[in-house]
């Protein structure tokens, strides 16, 4: 009996295994814990779909100020599905829409319920998780304005989408205006040229007295001309000095008149809201006057005769007098006059909607040259004044830009180095550039096309940039880069794609803000 008191108090005093036997104790609380843990982290991530599912949902009717209660509740229902599908981890339910139509106010509210793991050993067979999300009407108005690519290649399918992608924008933000002069939208049809509409004709900034010493410029600027009549003694002559005028060049001509069409004013103005002043002619814009070329030579434009032999280039390029009752060939002086008048900003939703719907699919692509005028267009100053002030605080100014290729001029082989263009001839300089090289002059008009959307977000403008159906990389590079941020840069391979780049920028022109 001695020996067995013994070992069992041995027994007592030993401390070996202690840890082994503590763990042993300790592994189920722990295990619970861990589990725990990863049951928590669960239903964060569940919390965190379940906000952005709610955020998607309170945009979306908040976008639209003229829902029922009731459809307003189907919409959210139909957002918070598609953003929080049923695979994810959770299930939603207590979903819960207030509309404060006074404040314009936004509220949807929601839960989510995860089922447990380990936690279940403690009672707990699930965790809920909960989100408010709040959105406010944005009180600002909007100015925007669509410059389209219309050149050729955007013939067939692809004109038909642009024109439904624009009209689907052009509703949803006319729809969600809670006031009709609260939305304003300009458009900007481009291809070589850019058409300002004829109504125009001899505008005081377009120029009608030759003042500019632009204009016409491929004619070598003012000349004397020596008229003589008589013989021998009697001969007397007079010299006057002629200033070749595209205006007067139109009224000589039968059966042609100015189709609407503007040329580009001189670099760095030619991107600029300078607004024109007679006072500086520099800045007063021109009409689009493509001049007749010579017979001889492979040139692109030869819509009159001539009637010089062997005369030179130049010498058949200044017979102005082929003008005087001429009757051009097909292309003539609008060769290159292509697309359909530019729209002032307006609220009139029809006007937006014909204009859109009247787009063709003609000529070459001049991105530039249409950022210009769309900078003109959401602008106050001349030559239209429909825009607000820049830096108005109620008001956001925002451009959607589209192309479907790259940019184009070619050159030619001769003194005159390009086909007439709205930087007319480039052997005159208008670009900043004297080359034949057609890769060169389109990359020289890419640097026009970042220069001129850099021009637009310094005024405040807001850019999105779309290229549609571009296989180009360094035309998708060059329309990122003019993007106010490469998120509002949109690459669409397809029609469905290019419908859903408007539909997004549609939602994000909508200025709305989650509040909480």
């Amino acid at each position: 009996m001695r020996g067995i008191i013994s070992k069992f108090a041995h027994f007592l005093r030993s401390s070996g295994g202690n840890v082994a036997t503590i763990f042993a104790i300790a592994l189920v609380p722990i295990s619970v814990m861990g589990g725990g843990a990863v049951d928590f982290a669960q239903a964060m991530n569940a919390r965190g779909r379940l906000a952005e599912a709610l955020d998607a949902a309170a945009l979306a009717v908040g976008s639209q100020p003229n829902l029922s209660l009731g459809q307003a509740e189907q919409m959210a229902l139909d957002y918070i599905e598609a953003n929080y599908p049923a695979r994810e981890i959770g299930s939603v339910h207590s979903i819960s829409v207030s509309i404060d139509e006074a404040n314009g106010i936004v509220q949807i509210s929601g839960q989510s319920r995860v089922g447990t793991t380990l936690l279940g050993i403690m009672g707990m067979d699930y965790i809920n998780v909960d989100w408010t999300s709040e959105v406010r009407r944005a009180q600002q108005n909007l100015e925007l304005v669509m410059v389209l690519d219309n050149t050729g290649s955007m013939r067939g399918s692809r004109i038909r989408s642009l024109r439904d992608a624009a009209s689907l924008l052009t509703g949803i933000l006319f729809d969600g205006a809670q006031e009709p002069d609260d939305v304003r939208i300009g458009l900007v049809p481009f291809a070589a040229t850019v058409n300002v509409g004829t109504q125009y004709e001899r505008a005081w900034w377009l120029d009608p007295n030759a003042e500019s010493p632009l204009h016409a410029q491929w004619a070598g600027g003012p000349q004397e001309v020596e008229t003589c009549t008589g013989r021998g003694r009697r001969r007397s002559c007079t010299t006057e000095t002629f200033t070749p005028n595209a205006w007067e060049f139109f009224d000589q001509l039968r059966n042609t008149s100015w189709a609407g069409c503007v040329e580009a004013r001189a670099i760095p103005l030619d991107i600029e809201d300078v607004p024109p002043s007679r006072a500086n002619p520099e800045t007063l814009f021109l009409p689009f006057f493509a001049p007749d070329e010579p017979d001889n030579g492979n040139f692109y434009n030869s819509y009159l005769n001539d009637g010089l032999g062997n005369a030179g280039l130049f010498e058949r390029l200044w017979n102005f007098i082929k003008y005087d009752n001429g009757r051009p060939s097909p292309n003539g002086p609008n060769n290159g006059c292509t697309t359909t008048p530019v729209t002032p900003m307006t609220h009139d939703r029809r006007t937006v909607e014909n204009a859109i719907s009247a787009m063709g699919a003609s000529g070459y692509t001049n991105i530039p040259n249409g950022i210009g005028w769309g900078i003109r267009l959401i602008s106050p100053q001349e030559p239209f004044t429909e825009g607000t002030a820049y830096g108005d605080r109620e008001t956001i100014k925002a451009m959607v830009i589209l192309t479907d290729g790259d940019n184009v001029l070619s050159g030619h082989n001769s003194a005159l180095m390009s086909r007439y263009s709205a930087y007319g001839y480039i052997a005159d300089g208008r670009l900043g550039i004297r080359t034949s090289s057609s890769r060169r002059l389109s990359d020289a008009l890419d640097e026009r096309t970042l220069a001129a959307c850099r021009y637009a977000r310094d005024q405040g403008i807001r850019i999105y940039t779309i290229t549609f159906q571009v296989r180009n990389t360094a035309t998708q590079n060059m329309m990122r880069d003019c993007a106010s941020h490469p998120s509002l840069y949109f690459d669409s391979p397809s029609n469905e794609a290019l419908e859903e780049a408007f539909e997004i920028i549609a939602g994000d022109l909508a200025n709305l803000r989650i509040s909480r």
